[in-house]
């Protein structure tokens, strides 16, 4: 076989073909062309969000055209020629670059590593026993007015089975989708929990500053409804939240305050918004918790992996029997409610991860409820039905509108003159802005938390770059620091304690006529421009960009074209940052693509859970 030049390939980058290049210089002979398509495989496969390159998915293919072509060997031959005695100190040792394992998955050295603490951490919390705890029969279901008895309610209810599911275990995982009630799961669990032992330390984390305030703010407002002493609520009232970034001390560089050698002082930890935590972030995680140190991760599975590679929370899942106890919890918890649930230990995290499926917060949004649970739930052959449905919804919840590019900006005009938060609509920010007064920017974050705008990409005509673009001009801003106009922190920044992810708004200083300060939900302190990390206008952002957030009305722009990036996890993901109403611009075609487009990540981690 002869080498080719990866980066003219389309799929491949200029970095593909550099590490390809690295390890030639590494080896200081010339490399094998199986070896160095190998190694640019694996490294665009992390680019793509995969922790490892499946081999067999790309033997036997054909990359390139032309002189510059090269066509791949079967997965046997391939396999063979990385495992040459010549090749072990790229592929094979300790302090290679390159990992190859026994299942034909290629990894990048760290990230293999990484699955392996992963499974290894996760299982050793799992065999450190947690007796199940033996409450007062009854105590669940009153520890909440709308938590049930057996006695009035044939099913179990998964929110009393998640809570007990976490007392029950060191590690836990709790997913469902919006407004199943993960947040109050937390707060019967932790209610609990204090009220047990009122000496627990607690801390609460997020993967963005957006969803930790969230989390914190979810559970500050469902405190009052529990059925606990003053004493217990006032504990959850000042239990300690932040980013991951925050609570790890992670620096500009990546590395890590917090680590095996400094463990974070926490009893228990609680992570939401566990979908979007990259498995090198997750694995920083892992390492800076005490052994007895018990873990609960709060997410939604079947919304769109991490930006980066992996996709942890799926994985992990996808290790268990889900809704299931281990036999002697299972027991205890009969006694306990009443309810009757299955007893497993088959699957590594199998009794360690609960789904809550019925949903609170769509009860009167009918169609965000049902397209959103149809989108999860879809069979590859219903596809083209159910973006024929989509398509054609126009319900008051639920949109959808065939808008041709051209005709985005005028609707966009049309939509900011209709009220959003109370009275107002988004064409008065600007002026709520310009005022300074505190009551007028909360009214003003009052419409930024209502309404916002959605797309698929950052580039193209409906890209978010686009809209934002437009939004600018519509609003009659001439410069990303005007008054009005929402700022979204793109880059972590320990001195100002503002992390990528974070939303603030420019506002006019009332003690300096013509000056404008950055405002940020939440926070005493204000900042002038300069002072900012990295910051963008945020109109509209990605449906990435959107997760752990939530807006009574979005507007989802789809692009006028199918394309790699518009799965159906993105599709899922942008209908339920809805809280009220969303209203889709695109076409049925782009639609069904969407549907029958899967995020697959390639992963060896669920694997590795059963090997160790």
């Amino acid at each position: 076989m002869s080498r080719i030049h990866f980066a003219a390939i389309e799929g491949f980058e200029a970095i593909d073909a550099v590490f390809a290049d690295f390890l030639e210089r590494l080896s200081g002979r010339p490399l094998a062309a199986e070896l160095a398509a190998a190694a640019a495989l694996v490294s665009r496969a992390v680019r793509e969000g995969h922790s490892c390159c499946r081999l067999e998915l790309w033997a036997g293919q054909q990359l390139g055209e032309g002189e510059n072509r090269l066509t791949l060997p079967g997965l046997d031959g391939w396999l063979a020629v990385l495992r040459r005695p010549e090749f072990r100190p790229l592929v094979a040792e300790p302090t290679a670059p390159l990992m190859l394992d026994e299942a034909g998955r290629l990894y990048l050295r760290r990230y293999y590593d990484c699955e392996k603490r992963i499974a290894g951490e996760i299982l050793r919390k799992l065999d450190r026993s947690v007796p199940p705890p033996e409450l007062p029969a009854g105590a669940l279901a009153g520890l909440l007015p709308y938590f049930a008895a057996a006695a009035d309610r044939l099913w179990v209810d998964h929110q009393q089975l998640a809570v007990y599911t976490a007392m029950s275990n060191s590690f836990s995982i709790i997913s469902g989708g919006p407004g199943t009630g993960k947040t109050t799961v937390v707060a019967a669990l932790l209610a609990l929990e204090l009220e047990r032992n009122p000496e627990l330390a607690v801390a609460l984390a997020a993967p963005t500053g957006k969803a930790q305030a969230r989390l914190a703010e979810s559970l500050a407002s469902g405190v009052g409804r529990l059925n606990v002493s003053d004493t217990v609520k006032s504990r959850l009232l000042s239990l300690p939240s932040s980013t991951l970034h925050r609570l790890l001390g992670i620096d500009p560089r990546g590395n890590c305050r917090h680590d095996r050698r400094n463990p974070l002082p926490w009893d228990l930890v609680v992570v939401d918004e566990c979908s979007m935590v990259p498995l090198l972030l997750m694995g920083k995680l892992l390492d800076a918790l005490r052994p007895e140190c018990r873990l609960v991760l709060l997410g939604d599975k079947d919304q769109l992996a991490s930006v980066e590679a992996g996709a942890v929370l799926s994985d992990l899942c996808d290790a268990a029997e889900l809704n299931a106890l281990r036999p002697d919890a299972a027991e205890a918890f009969r006694r306990q409610t009443g309810w009757r649930v299955a007893s497993a230990d088959a699957r590594p995290l199998s009794g360690a991860v609960a789904e809550l499926t019925e949903n609170h917060r769509f009860a009167t949004a009918v169609h965000i409820g049902e397209f959103s649970r149809a989108i999860k739930e879809l069979r590859p052959e219903d596809a083209p039905q159910l973006a024929g449905r989509i398509a054609r919804c126009d319900a008051p919840d639920f949109l959808t509108r065939d808008i041709p590019t051209g005709e985005i900006e005028a609707r966009l005009k049309e939509l900011l003159r209709i009220p959003v938060y109370n009275e107002f609509a988004m064409n008065d920010l600007r002026r709520l802005a310009e005022s300074g007064e505190e009551t007028n920017i909360e009214h003003a974050f009052g419409i930024l938390n209502s309404f916002r705008l959605l797309g698929a990409m950052r580039s193209g005509k409906r890209g978010v770059e686009a809209l934002n673009a437009a939004m600018m001009k519509l609003l009659g801003h001439h410069g990303l620091h005007s008054p009005g106009v929402p700022l979204l922190v793109t880059r972590n920044d320990p001195r100002t304690e503002l992390y990528n992810g974070d939303i603030g708004l420019v506002v006019a200083d009332p003690s300096a006529p013509g000056a404008v300060r950055v405002r940020f939900p939440n926070r005493a302190r204000s900042f002038i421009p300069a002072e900012l990390p990295e910051h963008e206008a945020v109109y509209a952002m990605t449906v990435h960009k959107s997760q752990g957030s939530g807006f009574r009305n979005v507007l989802f722009v789809l692009p006028d074209e199918p394309g790699p990036l518009l799965t159906r996890e993105l599709l899922y993901t942008a209908v339920t940052r809805a809280e009220e109403r969303v209203e889709l611009w695109g076409s049925e075609e782009v639609i069904t693509a969407a549907l029958q487009n899967r995020t697959v990540r390639q992963s060896g981690l669920a694997d590795r859970l059963c090997e160790s």
